[in-house]
């Protein structure tokens, strides 16, 4: 009778557990690459009363069923330092084996056994997790013969980092390996494929690109216009198998659009991609779009959307120059000053967008300013996992701003960083005040010049001509923020 009880007991306890990790929403987080705010739709109108030019109805509906956020941060202004933070919850800077990011993927990303990711955090509450697209945080080869068959396997895939299963490439369609692995092996594009020396012509970036040294290895059939295509199918898949799962899952799908080179593929589905817009940055910017839409389709065709946390965000601000077609009217940037790299607002004020149906009100706005990696400790509160502050400094819980819509700024302060031409350049800001200071060299402190000092909440476009840095007025003011950005980094 006493086995009884016991046995009885046990079914009944993972049966209450089952019950517990069901209830628990499933999580989808799209991370776009290189998309400014004015790349969508819904922000641009917000702006300037006007429809944009590049489609985005994907996007733009989710924005309406859901929460943007106006003032939302990339954790830096290019995508390598922000994927680390995205993953762990901290700024670039406290990873003190790459603190300006994991350009190199031929080295550990520096995201050891003690770091908490989202994957090892959304496994721990009882998560099935996957991970999808680019992941610039490294792989670590052990060395590549002439036949590049060391390339055929990734030491330190996303399984390493929390992830039970994925599908990625190290650098996007940017930079080789030009390879697809598949949990961490190497998945040939054809039966055919043999690991090669990519030409500059095969990776398709403009003749303005050849002395960035794109060529390396890859797979011999690689075209970057299949990354959609191929990443957005093995998406919908994932879904699907969990559609009878007793259990919720986490998707973290990092698409390399719109990245160079613009690529945009024929068709994605059904769906024209190639010559919708003016430009292949805008055919892209509408691949981005038709991806998000075949994944929300995915979740409603299985029933799982009305139990999913949809965020959609990016890795930095968008993109201007010659090679993307502003002729039209388009401003990735959406009126503020500087692009992706840059230390001023269209550097790293992204969209970010969150849909969560009975729990985030549909079309709300949120001015609180937040961080992109703020997602880890909100994942932590839904998976109700314990958090550990000393692992996770840099972020704060958003789920008071999705339930309640609280105006209570949740960060005391952000810091922003960039560098041109050996020139590091940072910014903190608290409350509408940002400071901007460079150095020669990266994290150089003791040479460390103030450059501008803006108040944003009437100078959100960092004109110049509103620079306050000579103010006598601000002087204190100038000194304090200086002195306590240097005690947060340099302690």
């Amino acid at each position: 009778m006493k086995l009884f009880y016991s046995l009885l007991f046990a079914i009944l306890s993972t049966v209450v557990l089952a019950q517990q990790t069901k209830s628990k929403p499933n999580v989808v987080i799209i991370m776009a690459d290189d998309i400014g705010v004015g790349d969508i739709g819904f922000y641009h109108k917000l702006r300037t009363g006007k429809k944009s030019i590049i489609p985005t109805p994907n996007i733009d509906k989710l924005a309406k069923r859901g929460m943007h956020f106006t003032d939302a941060h990339s954790p830096a202004s290019l995508c390598a330092p922000s994927r680390f933070s995205m993953m762990t919850g901290n700024y670039p800077f406290r990873n003190k084996k790459s603190p300006w990011g994991v350009w190199d993927d031929a080295i550990d990303a520096g995201i050891d056994a003690k770091y908490t990711t989202i994957g090892r955090v959304a496994k721990k509450g009882g998560y099935t997790t996957a991970f999808f697209g680019k992941w610039g945080l490294g792989g670590l080869w052990k060395g590549a013969p002439k036949d590049y068959s060391g390339y055929e396997k990734l030491d330190l895939p996303p399984l390493h980092y929390g992830f039970d299963y994925s599908h990625m490439m190290p650098d996007g369609i940017q930079y080789h390996p030009y390879i697809y692995f598949e949990n961490g092996k190497w998945v040939k594009l054809k039966p055919e494929s043999k690991l090669v020396e990519i030409s500059f012509e095969q990776s398709k970036y403009l003749e303005e690109w050849r002395n960035r040294h794109r060529e390396g290895v890859g797979d011999s059939n690689w075209d970057p216009a299949l990354a959609g295509p191929i990443l957005t199918d093995k998406a919908e898949k994932f879904i699907n198998s969990q559609k009878n799962s007793n259990k919720p899952f986490l998707l973290y799908y990092c698409t390399p659009a719109v990245h160079e080179p613009h690529t945009p593929p024929a068709k994605l589905g059904k769906t024209k991609i190639a010559g919708k817009t003016a430009s292949s940055h805008g055919d892209m910017i509408w691949e981005l779009d038709v991806q998000v839409g075949k994944i929300i389709k995915a979740l409603k065709k299985n029933k799982l959307y009305e139990n999913t946390l949809i965020v959609f965000t990016s890795d930095n601000g968008g993109l201007e120059g010659e090679a993307y077609d502003q002729s039209l009217g388009h401003d990735s940037s959406n009126g503020l000053r500087g692009k992706k790299g840059d230390i001023y607002e269209g550097g790293h004020r992204v969209p970010f967008i969150a849909v969560w149906p009975g729990n985030i009100k549909a079309g709300s706005q949120s001015d609180v300013s937040i961080l992109a990696n703020d997602i880890v400790p909100t994942l932590t509160a839904i998976a109700k996992v314990p958090i550990n502050n000393k692992e996770v400094i840099d972020t704060a819980n958003l789920l008071s701003i999705f339930k309640s819509n609280t105006t209570k700024a949740i960060h005391p302060y952000l810091i922003h960083q960039a560098i041109h031409n050996k020139v590091a350049y940072y910014a903190f800001r608290e409350g509408d005040w940002k400071l901007i200071m460079k150095t020669k060299g990266r994290d150089k402190f003791n040479s460390l010049e103030t450059v501008a000092l803006f108040n944003l909440k009437n100078n959100k476009e960092e004109s110049e001509e509103y620079n306050l840095l000579s103010s006598l007025e601000h002087k204190v003011r100038i000194a304090n923020m200086k002195n306590r950005f240097l005690k947060i980094r340099t302690n």
